[in-house]
């Protein structure tokens, strides 16, 4: 096998730092020039390996402040029955059990009338709401939604937004009990746009869920793409509930 590279056994040594406690998390790394020193290597060799710790979630970048540690990495476990009460019931659940504060954010909604749209979308035609909110625990968004319903079924979804319901209490509300037609889950890279929502790297690891979900009559009301931060959310899926 060949010789570890130098940045990454950098990278190790500054992570053996913040696992030992030298370097505690919400602290602020030394400067690069400063690790450079100490390391005995360049500032272009401490910039590669803070990179990848980046990357891996261990260390955050803020601009014009630093390089801090960040706070230990706890994922949601998110598992459901094909229901979406469930959903909201257990992920709610298991936010409170953990500690964290949970809220349902509205980012914003526009109506879209673009026919093309609504067979891609595997919805009947019709004027569509998009509807984009963000899951934020403990003040820091884990997960974010686009959501394309039935343009008649809400009137104003800002007017009506309940944080701790989101865009499925005022769907409940309108048409009754939801039925999942399906469920996807899919990993991606962080876009600019999931960057700005989730305060990631661009190209960073997403976890996604996509869904159709139908009325009580079977009729698909609402298309789904939910993109959460890897570093934060998992999905368990069980053959068996209690």
């Amino acid at each position: 096998m060949g010789e570890v590279p130098l940045y990454e056994r950098v990278r190790q040594a500054i992570a053996s730092s913040i696992d030992d406690g030298t370097y505690a998390p919400g602290e602020r790394l030394p400067s690069e020039a400063r690790l450079a020193e100490d390391l005995g290597v360049n500032r272009l060799t401490v910039r590669r390996a803070i990179e990848d710790l980046a990357r891996a979630g261990i260390v955050e970048s803020r601009q014009g402040s630093g390089t801090y540690v960040s706070a230990p990495i706890v994922r949601l476990p998110v598992s459901q029955k094909l229901s979406t009460d469930s959903l909201v019931a257990s992920m709610t659940a298991q936010i409170a059990a953990s500690g964290h504060t949970y809220e349902d954010v509205f980012l914003r909604a526009d109506v879209i009338e673009d026919s093309s749209l609504n067979p891609s979308l595997r919805l009947p035609p019709g004027p569509l709401w998009r509807i984009d909110n963000a899951i934020v625990v403990s003040d820091v968004a884990w997960m974010w939604s686009r959501s394309f319903v039935a343009r008649h079924l809400l009137d104003d979804p800002a007017a009506h937004w309940n944080p701790a319901e989101g865009l499925y209490g005022q769907l409940n509300q309108a048409v009754g009990e939801l039925k999942p037609l399906w469920r996807a889950i899919l990993a991606d890279a962080a876009t600019l746009e999931d960057a700005e929502i989730l305060g990631v790297r661009a190209g960073s690891p997403l976890l996604i869920r996509e869904g159709l979900t139908a009325d009580d009559a079977g009729t698909a009301i609402m298309r789904v793409c939910r993109r959460a931060r890897m570093d934060r959310v998992s999905y368990v899926l069980r053959y068996d509930e209690p």
